[in-house]
Parts: structure tokens; sequence; C-alpha cells
């Protein structure tokens, strides 16, 4: 009998051991993948392990598209790591709530190619695209407004606004529409350019940037009064610009041309990007971390302010991401051609 319950006692024993012993070492052994260099935990992910580019299923999926085509998608914005909007051609635009996993298709009313998006908070946006077409939302895209838009111009590629009432618009031949109404009515500024403008990017109500055509960057530090042009160095097509503030930002155009400035574009200084494939868009996190996208599902990174750019792992196709958006080190989005969307964040989910 005391044998016995000797026994039971040694088996509860070691038991109670397993047991500590695998709450404290939560499953992991040697062989778990180390932290990514640089990297820093995300609010909801993992604190460890490596991160990289995952693609998406197809948006929309083709039964929900009227051409039943595949769509083009242009551009996209994140308001935080959970919301954001993609939009593409077939007048689609696209609203997330998780992260870019699923995406809900919105009606907006039109088959237009929907070019570029902006929203100021989780409620109101705008987006724009060919023919000076201007829709407006109010309740995060559950209904879509077809505003007047803007006459006679054909090409709108870039939109932007700072508050429920002051926003811009960047089109065809240098021009440059301004609102005080949220978008009710325009008023067309003085660029001084005749360039086709691509992009356009707003750090508060007083100052931003417009990149185009021929090299073109303008620069407006009294709310596009007046808009002065920066030396890009050269002719090369420039089709995205990010600032991170007055000071900090980053171009990038054809051939694997980005240029670079920490003087509000007084000076631009060109990066060795390690590609000459065109690049469409551009984002910087930080003053260390950026990342561009363009042909061929091309996406590169940096980690030290643009001293070197490196190749990030996607599948090469004919695809061309246009539209890139990080909310952290750790999450972020990429979009393009043939409704391809890559998520950036924790691999082995």
């Amino acid at each position: 009998m005391k044998t016995f319950t000797f026994l039971i006692l040694l088996i509860l024993l070691l038991v109670s051991i397993t047991a500590v012993a695998t709450a404290c070492g939560g499953g992991d052994d040697a062989s778990s993948p180390a932290e990514a260099p640089g990297a820093a935990a995300a609010p909801g992910a993992p604190a460890s392990g490596p991160v990289g580019w995952t693609i998406l299923p197809q948006f929309p999926p083709r039964e929900e598209v009227i051409s039943r085509r595949l769509l083009g998608l242009n551009d996209l914005i994140m308001l935080d790591e959970s919301t954001g909007w993609i939009v593409g051609t077939d007048g689609a635009i696209g609203r997330t709530t998780d992260g870019g996993d699923t995406w809900v298709l919105q009606k907006t009313g039109t088959a237009i190619n929907l070019t570029a998006v902006s929203f100021v908070d989780t409620q109101n946006g705008w987006v724009v695209g060919t023919a000076g077409t201007i829709l407006h939302t109010s309740d995060g895209g559950d209904t879509w407004e077809q505003l007047d838009g803007i006459k006679g111009v054909l090409f709108t590629e870039g939109v932007q606004f700072v508050n429920l009432t002051t926003g811009w618009v960047a089109a065809d031949f240098g021009s440059m529409f301004h609102t005080t109404d949220g978008g009710l009515t325009w008023t067309k500024q003085d660029t001084g350019s005749l360039e086709d403008l691509n992009d356009l990017l707003f750090v508060d109500d007083r100052t931003g940037w417009a990149v185009g055509f021929g090299g073109t960057i303008l620069h407006t530090a009294d709310a596009g009064t007046t808009w002065t042009a920066q030396d890009s160095g050269g002719d090369t097509q420039l089709n995205s610009v990010w600032f991170l503030d007055p000071n900090v930002g980053a171009v990038v155009g054809q051939s694997g041309m980005i240029l670079y400035t920490t003087d509000g574009g007084t000076t631009w200084t060109p990066q060795q990007s390690g590609t000459t494939e065109d690049l469409v868009g551009v984002h910087l996190l930080d003053p260390q971390n950026g990342w561009a996208v363009g042909s061929k599902n091309l996406i590169i990174h940096t980690t030290d302010g643009g001293a070197t750019w490196a190749q990030q792992e996607t599948i090469a196709s004919s695809d061309s991401l246009r539209g890139i958006y990080l909310t952290s080190l750790r999450s972020g989005l990429a979009a393009g051609s043939g409704g391809g969307i890559w998520k950036y964040g924790p691999l082995g989910r």
C-alpha cells in the first residue's frame, strides 16, 4: 500500500513539473525564428518573428465586377492597422476593417477609373477619377455621392484633404485645384507648370508638394496661393511623393528614380534604389524606414533613410504595384494591377 501511494505521488509530481515547464517556455525552442533586424512589434502583433509580404485574394472577386475583368488598383490609404480603403478601375472602392484580410466592395454609382483616395477620419473621405470625377462619403463609404467635379480636365491623379473642408486635387497640364467647402466648389491655382501632375502631399493646411512629368516638383508654403518649382536634377517622370514633416520627404519615378530631401526640397539628393524598374508609389514611416513599389510587383525597403535600398520578396509578374501604406514596422498593405493586394506582417500566421 505504501509503495502504491508513493508511485501515485511520484506521477503527480512529474505531471506538475511538465506543466510548469510548458507554461514558462511557451512552446518555443532554440529553432524559433529571431526578431527581424530593426523590427518593432506592432499593437496586436507577435513581439518576435520574421515579417514579410503575403499576397491576399484578388479584389474584388471577379463575380462582383460589372465587366468581369480583373481590376487595376491605383491607390490606397490606411487610417490605422485595421481600417483602410482602396480604389481602382470600373469605379471600384473597397473598405477593410481587419487590416486587409477581407474587403467589402462599396457601391459608387460609377464605372469610371478611380485614381486616388483621401480620408480625414473613419467617416469622411474623397476619391478622384478620370474626367474630373470627385466622389465624397460622410459615412465611411456606405454611401458615395458624386460631386459636380472639376470641369475641363481629363486626368486627376492626386487628392488630399487636410480637414473636412480643405483639400487639393492635382491634374493634367500642371493643373492644381483647391477647395474650402469640402469639394462642392473648386478654384484653380497657378502652378507655373504645364506638365501633367501625378501626385501631391500636404503635411498641414499650408505646406505641400506635387510631382509629375518632366522631373516636375512643385512646392507651396501658403496653401497654394503660390507654387514654386524645385530642382529635381533632371527630367525623369516623377510618380509619387511622401513627406513626414515640412523637411523630410521622398519622391520616386521612372527607371528606379528616388530623390530624398531633409530641407523641405531646397535640395534633392538622388539615391541608389538598386533597380531600373519604374517606381510608382512611396511611403515613409519614419526618417529611417521607407518603402517604394513599382513594376513587376517590385517592393524595396530602406532602414537607413535611403542610404541603401533592398528588394523585399514578392512574386515576380507583369503586374505593377501602384500604392503602398505602412502603419508600423510590422503592418502594411500594397496594391496594384490585376487586383493584387499584398499584406506586410508576421509570416507563418
